[in-house]
């Protein structure tokens, strides 16, 4: 039996409040000329759906989104962009201001109050990698997180491109490395056929910009394309999760390490010399990705 007196830091401990639905990675055609619809027809999308966000990060450019706030009031709508002049980072939350016309490395160091997310980090696969951990470590400053997932690079046209949507391997790397970073799974919305193919679920006290960015950038979300969490707790070093659909769930670790598999809904693993554990699982209503927890 592995020792009890091992204790990990838990990113959903002690969190009231209710979850929320969105992508932190968008566009719309009006200023992304890569998309192809409108921005009211993707809000409106996003809205049937059940999302209690959105955001829109068309590439260097701040879209207005005022019109929707009136439009949709129920929705929480985060301004952002995407900077795009060298390899892509997305930056969003309330006040985001055109960093894009700065150096990353200063649009970065100016960012604390953003959420910032590494985009599509290996977006043509392992062999043909977009970001790497050295040039990541040479921007001075590390964003939040990372995209595990990005759902216009999921579709079938872009697969059979050569495109590739999943980068936990990427995110193991930087984890192991000792980088805490946080994952994320946006349908980064250019095309109807990326809609809602992936989303976050965001844990928050109140429905608002300012909120969803500061659970977001805490770790109080999740990644996902289809399934739910139900429960996850923490005892020491056991973790215990529940999802809502039959799945294979693993546990993972360090350089990616699987270290329990396992079927059902219901996930258990008690946590050993690991620096982090994380949990992933696939089924037949999509994959969930949760946020590592490291040992304190």
């Amino acid at each position: 039996m592995q020792s009890s007196s091992v204790k990990l830091s838990n990113p959903y401990a002690g969190q009231s409040g209710s979850w929320v639905r969105g992508s932190f990675h968008g566009h719309c055609s009006e200023n992304s000329t890569c998309a192809s619809v409108p921005l009211s027809e993707s809000v409106r999308m996003y809205h049937d759906v059940g999302a209690g966000f959105v955001t829109l990060t068309d590439h260097d450019i701040v879209t207005d989104l005022s019109s929707m706030n009136v439009e949709y009031p129920d929705l929480a709508f985060i301004q952002g962009f995407e900077y795009s002049t060298r390899e892509n980072v997305v930056f969003a939350g309330p006040g985001v201001r055109p960093l894009y016309e700065l150096p990353l490395e200063d649009a970065l160091s100016q960012a604390c109050d953003l959420l910032t997310i590494v985009a599509h980090p290996h977006r043509w696969g392992t062999n043909r990698k977009y970001w790497t951990l050295p040039m990541l470590e040479e921007l001075g400053t590390w964003p939040d997180g990372t995209e595990v997932y990005n759902g216009h690079y999921g579709i079938e046209s872009a697969l059979a491109s050569g495109r590739w949507p999943l980068y936990t391997e990427f995110w193991d790397e930087l984890l192991t490395a000792g980088h805490r970073l946080w994952g994320y799974a946006n349908d980064d919305f250019h095309d109807p056929a990326d809609f809602g193919n992936a989303f976050n679920m965001v844990l928050v006290d109140e429905v608002s910009p300012a909120a969803v960015i500061e659970a977001a950038k805490s770790g109080r979300c999740y990644a996902s394309t289809g399934i739910l969490l139900e429960e996850v707790t923490v005892e020491g070093g056991e973790i215990a999760v529940e999802v809502n659909a039959a799945c294979v769930g693993r546990f993972v670790g360090p350089e990616g390490a699987q270290l329990s598999i396992g079927e059902g809904t219901r996930f258990t693993y008690e946590a050993g010399e690991e620096s982090y554990v994380r949990f992933e699982a696939e089924g037949e209503a999509g994959r969930i990705f949760l946020q590592p927890m490291f040992r304190t």
